[in-house]
């Protein structure tokens, strides 16, 4: 036994000592890519197209805008020009009056003063489809759900009988309270396909985090959008890659597929909306 203690000791230093630095030298031009994320839907408001470029992946950098493009969202029947602002931002816009129409597949186009890629020019297509009008939200206090405690979001509506999938975002007075990609809630509707949801669980507001805390009085409010399967797909696979993984039963990592043509990351997304909201009661 004293031999194997021995030997190991002997082979951790060993292993421990024959370390050498490597720097890669990568080819920041060559395999830079662009990188979109962009959506229009029902709603009436000032659509954003934000454009960006992946940079070197030891480059502590926030990524690098995409500034000067030329920016469009058309359907077979109209065209919306988006607008940089501010200028240099790689933040491009809709006018204020600009919504998506239910039944459209709209494409955005994305023409650059310089190619990316190896290409100047980019495009993205989704459909809007319909959307069941929600009939209320109600608030459930859950104060054994952990020592801090949960509010849960329920939702109310009649959904049709057809594959659907949604997407979920909260506000608190006006205030997106889950506005990161990783913070949405998506799911499809196979538990209640054609069926009254009657009170489904949608969010869970944890208590022992600011930016999900509630008062009594605040007014909360569930927009709920009726997404594509492909965008469905997207936002999961980019929850699941930024998420914690147990290395012996998870895969390599992988870029995150998206609708961006020609090597492009990222997604164009449309939809339609539907929203409903209520009163944080006393508990």
């Amino acid at each position: 036994m004293k031999k194997i203690l021995f030997i190991a000791i002997i082979s951790v230093l060993y292993l421990g000592s024959c370390t050498e630095r490597i720097d890669i030298e990568l080819d920041e031009q060559k395999y830079s890519r662009i990188v979109v994320e962009g959506s229009i839907s029902t709603d009436t408001t000032s659509h954003l197209v934000m454009i960006t470029k992946t940079g070197d992946y030891f480059e502590n950098q926030p990524p690098e805008p995409v500034a000067g493009a030329t920016v469009t969202i058309s359907s077979d029947e109209e065209e919306f020009i988006l607008a940089e602002q501010p200028e240099n931002s790689g933040k491009y816009y809709t006018l204020p009056d600009v919504y998506g129409q239910v039944g459209k597949e709209y494409t955005l186009r994305i023409l650059l003063n310089e190619e990316i890629g190896g290409k100047t020019e980019y495009t993205a297509s989704n459909a809007i489809f319909p959307i069941a009008a929600l009939d209320s939200i109600t608030l459930e206090y859950h104060d054994d759900w952990g020592p801090y405690n949960f509010w849960e979001v329920k939702c109310y509506v009649l959904d049709p009988p057809t594959t659907d999938f949604y997407m979920f975002h909260v506000f608190r007075n006006d205030t997106l309270m889950n506005d990161t990609i990783t913070n949405v809630g998506v799911t499809d509707d196979i538990f209640y396909n054609g069926n009254y949801t009657n009170g489904i669980g949608v969010a869970y507001l944890n208590q022992a985090y600011n930016s999900q805390k509630i008062s009594e009085g605040d007014v909360i409010t569930l927009k709920v959008s009726r997404i594509t399967e492909e965008y469905y797909d997207f936002i999961w696979q980019v929850q699941t890659e930024v998420s914690y993984q147990t290395p012996l039963f998870s895969g390599p990592p992988a870029n995150v597929k998206g609708n961006i043509s020609d090597g492009g990351f990222g997604f164009f997304a449309a939809y339609s909306r539907s929203e409903a909201s209520t009163v944080v009661p006393e508990i």
